[in-house]
């Protein structure tokens, strides 16, 4: 019996020591940082900067992407910034060499629900829309003016 409270003690014992090294470790590292980051400064760095990269350079692309269009939108209605973030969000996907239809599939979530968007896809006009139970559609968007003007042509 004293022998398995033996094992016990010193399995206990082993665990706590282990833990106690790694905080030593932990401890050594922070040191370490922080020389780096005094460095950093040290040198015309902005810490601040460098560490709010870091931050991000662990987060999952999608993650960043989906926090960024929250901001913006937020940052939109509050009169923080000009560009309405749907555009902001298309200019993006564009920039990232994606296809028409692949721009125009991602763009089709972007759109709220009961909502409706006329954008410029690759330089046709298109409209893009979302009913109320969230289903999204396309399709190329003619400008009223036009359709008017057209009528009045055919009228003639």
């Amino acid at each position: 019996m004293s022998e398995i409270r033996t094992e016990a003690r010193e399995e206990l014992k082993s665990y706590i020591e282990r833990i106690e090294r790694l905080v030593e470790e932990i401890a050594t590292i922070k040191d370490d940082q922080r020389v780096l980051f005094a460095e950093l400064k040290s040198k015309g760095y902005d810490p601040k900067a460098v560490r709010r990269i870091i931050k991000r350079r662990q987060k999952d692309p999608d993650e960043i992407a989906e926090a960024e269009a929250i901001d913006g939108t937020y940052m939109h209605a509050i009169g923080m910034a000009a560009e309405t973030p749907l555009h902001a969000q298309v200019s993006r996907l564009v920039r990232d060499g994606m296809s028409r239809d692949e721009v125009i599939e991602a763009f089709q979530m972007l759109v709220p629900v009961n909502g409706e968007v006329i954008a410029s896809v690759g330089g046709a006009p298109m409209r893009i829309w979302r009913t109320e139970d969230g289903k999204a559609f396309a399709e190329d968007y003619v400008p009223p003016l036009f359709e008017n003007f057209m009528k009045k042509r055919g009228a003639a």
